[in-house]
């Protein structure tokens, strides 16, 4: 038995491997280009991110005793980007923060995963660099969960380092465990996890290791067992076999974004894995392999988490655990032989899903520049509820929360969920004028149910324009008066 997993079996290294200088050309220019999306459109639209910067600010708010009713909590978890946010905004403005941190964030990811996939196949794969810098502006960035996000890029770095652990370069891993547990905890469970599994099965002899594979999956059906008794969740066999179900088992799921015209991209993509999977199998070791088996259980973990309830603790820990599925494939096959029709066909989707994200985060940017034209002539503190859904969009809506980017400085986003969700640093202590205090509230907002009460008024929403002056406008709302909830095609579709 070897101890390292990558000198069980030769790899086998591409005839057209670059040499040292071109490949350090390269690497660079891979960084640059990364930084690219981040600086293509005015702002960074990206489901929860503009409301992440808008709290940032918001928080400056509280601390200055300026938003009366609200206050900061100290949570040792899913704070890092949001302190990083804060930190930058006063001085930076809110384009070049989104810039900064995502684009930081960005990076952290991409090159801790092309590291991670790199220690796993014993080289630097250049094959499946599309991959991941597709799933680097994938799913669950474009969700804008950005502690999330930023923990698994630093868990990442961990895994790279602790692979096959070499001193002194090792202990590197503990800062950064510290910074992880900052952003968001379950990445860093996940890493600790996959790497106790795989230094362990190291040490079982090789006809064994199945074994130690059917041990694990019963734990995970233990886990599942123990959250349906704490958190309010049901389980269905049918989800599986839905759309999202199927790209998400096999990590597909993180490039289905704002419409159907991703699935062409996913379905490529995952077809070019297939054929690297196939690959894959021909080589002996593959039943015995410890990084088949965290690929395996991470696969298992997506079959058996349930689906959760609104606002529930794991509600979209499916989608996490689909990313991790995705970038653990990578790596799983990241070691064969290269091939130039494959690398192009990579190239090629990647060139497909870039090229797409761009048309859609401009459509999103134009909406939001009419929502900031709209209050942008309201008095500084009023309360404005802003719900404009994209109708156009068939799985990712990414104007959720388009009003939170537009007050940012100048109004109070009524409807903010952060708050009164108790899960991040900003929180309420009851009602106030500035948020709504009770998740029910939110959710009525959210729905386009809500309806005005007279503490409340006047409310201002941001409605449906009518005839073709504008496709938005700005009302003001009385006490016993409905909130607008719009719902208007922005996505250009195929």
């Amino acid at each position: 038995m070897r101890e390292q997993y990558y000198d069980s079996h030769p790899q086998e290294h591409s005839a057209h491997s670059l040499s040292r200088p071109v490949e350090t050309i390269v690497m660079a220019a891979v960084a640059l280009a990364l930084l690219v999306p981040c600086f293509w459109q005015p702002h960074i639209i990206a489901g929860d991110l503009p409301s992440h910067v808008y709290n940032a600010w918001l928080a400056t708010q509280v601390e200055q005793d300026k938003a009366p009713g609200l206050f900061l909590a100290h949570p040792v978890t899913n704070v890092l980007s949001d302190w990083a946010l804060q930190a930058l905004l006063n001085s930076m403005g809110r384009a070049w923060t989104e810039r900064v941190v995502v684009g930081a964030s960005v990076e952290i990811f991409f090159w801790g995963a092309f590291a991670f996939v790199a220690v796993v196949a014993g080289r630097r794969s250049w094959l499946i660099a599309p991959s991941l810098a597709m799933l680097a502006y994938g799913l669950m960035l474009q969700l804008g969960f950005l502690n999330f996000y930023l923990a698994t890029g630093l868990s990442l770095w961990i895994m790279a380092l602790l692979w096959n652990p070499r001193r002194p370069w090792c202990w590197l891993a503990l800062p950064l465990a510290a910074l992880t547990l900052l952003a968001h905890a379950l990445p860093l469970a996940w890493a600790v996890a996959a790497l106790i599994y795989v230094h362990a099965a190291r040490r079982v002899p090789e006809k064994e290791r199945a074994l130690v594979f059917a041990a694990s999956v019963c734990i995970l059906g233990l886990a599942q067992t123990v959250l349906f008794m704490v958190i309010p969740s049901r389980w269905s066999l049918d989800t599986l076999f839905k759309t999202e179900g199927i790209l998400g088992l096999f990590g597909g799921l993180q490039l289905y974004l704002f419409g159907t015209k991703y699935l062409i991209v996913a379905v490529g993509t995952l077809l070019i894995w297939f054929i690297l999977f196939l690959e894959r199998l021909d080589r002996r070791d593959f039943i015995r392999d410890p990084i088949v088996h965290v690929w395996g259980l991470s696969m298992v973990a997506f079959v058996l988490l349930p689906s959760a309830e609104y606002r529930s603790p794991v509600m979209f820990i499916r989608d996490g655990v689909s990313l991790f599925v995705a970038l653990l494939f990578c790596a799983m096959v990241a070691g064969g032989r290269d091939g130039r029709s494959l690398t192009r066909a990579s190239l090629l989707l990647a060139a497909l899903f870039f090229t797409a994200l761009y048309l859609d985060l401009k459509a999103y940017n134009q909406v939001e520049t009419e929502v900031i034209s709209l209050v942008s002539e309201l008095p500084p503190g009023t309360r404005v509820v802003t719900k404009v859904f994209d109708s156009a969009s068939t799985h990712l809506d990414g104007l959720a929360h388009v009003g939170s980017g537009a007050c940012i400085g100048h109004c109070f986003d009524y409807g903010n969920d952060e708050p009164s969700d108790g899960q991040f640093r900003l929180r309420v202590k009851g009602p106030n004028g500035v948020v709504a205090s009770d998740r029910s509230v939110v959710r009525e907002i959210e729905l386009g149910e809500h309806v005005v009460r007279p503490e409340e008024a006047p409310l201002y929403s941001v409605c449906a324009g009518e005839g073709a002056g504008s496709r938005l406008v700005l009302r003001k709302l009385a006490a016993g008066e409905k909130v607008c909830l719009v719902s208007i095609p922005v996505t250009p579709q195929l």
